[in-house]
């Protein structure tokens, strides 16, 4: 199953790393390093796609947010916490800002609409992000590429711990289900068979006094020649 997915992401490679580095980042220019160093591709065509994706991801993103700064998208990034931290850096190192962006985790996305609502110009922008972007791509995919053994390995230990993860994902699911099951329809089965118990008690202490009635009906008169 490990390799399958392996083969999987081999096979749309560039389009895993391009559409990715587009809208996150990190994880899969590594995954373009990793790739390289299996030898499906180029490290410098991994290197290229990442660089183009984030280029232009971020570049997407900063321009909706100069030019569309009234949808609510961008108004409900403008209420995050994380913006007003990003506003303030953007403020003080607008320059040097578009490059570390991408590098501080949890910033980008508000990094990015504070920087397309401060006064930046778009062509500076453009010229910062590709220095940005060439530095990023080149770090992060080079860094899947030096590290692809070990990657490779975590992978392999993956593969001889699968079914033992299988099985264990198998009995949380069920125990999971039977969890969820019981929430659902417990408290409703509980009460019916309490109520059944009830009900069933009740009919019984209803009985018992006819019951009792018609035994002593039931019972032999006393011989009255006897008692003479």
């Amino acid at each position: 199953m490990v390799y399958e997915i392996l083969g999987l992401i081999g096979q749309f490679g560039p389009i895993i790393v391009l559409a990715g580095t587009f809208f996150e980042g990190e994880v899969f220019a590594i995954i373009g390093g990793f790739l390289a160093y299996r030898g499906s591709y180029p490290l410098e065509m991994m290197i290229a796609l990442a660089f183009v994706g984030s280029c232009i991801g971020d570049l997407s993103v900063f321009l909706f947010a100069r030019y569309a700064s009234n949808h609510r998208w961008v108004a409900r990034w403008r209420d995050h916490d994380k913006f007003a931290r990003a506003i303030r850096l953007v403020e003080r190192y607008p320059a040097f800002f578009v490059i570390v962006n991408r590098y501080i985790y949890g910033l980008r996305m508000p990094g990015l609409i504070a920087l397309g609502l401060s006064r930046i110009s778009v062509v500076h922008f453009a010229l910062l992000n590709l220095i940005g972007a060439g530095l990023w791509a080149g770090i992060f995919t080079t860094l899947g590429y030096v590290f692809g053994y070990s990657i490779g390995s975590v992978f392999a230990q993956l593969e001889v711990m699968e079914q033992g993860v299988g099985i264990a994902l198998a009995v949380i699911a069920v125990l999971l289900a039977s969890w969820f099951a019981w929430r659902q329809w417990g408290p409703a089965l509980t009460k019916r068979i309490r109520r059944r118990r009830r009900d069933a008690t009740a009919a019984s202490d209803e009985t018992q006094p006819e019951l009792a009635a018609v035994r002593s009906r039931s019972q032999p008169l006393p011989d009255r020649g006897s008692e003479e």
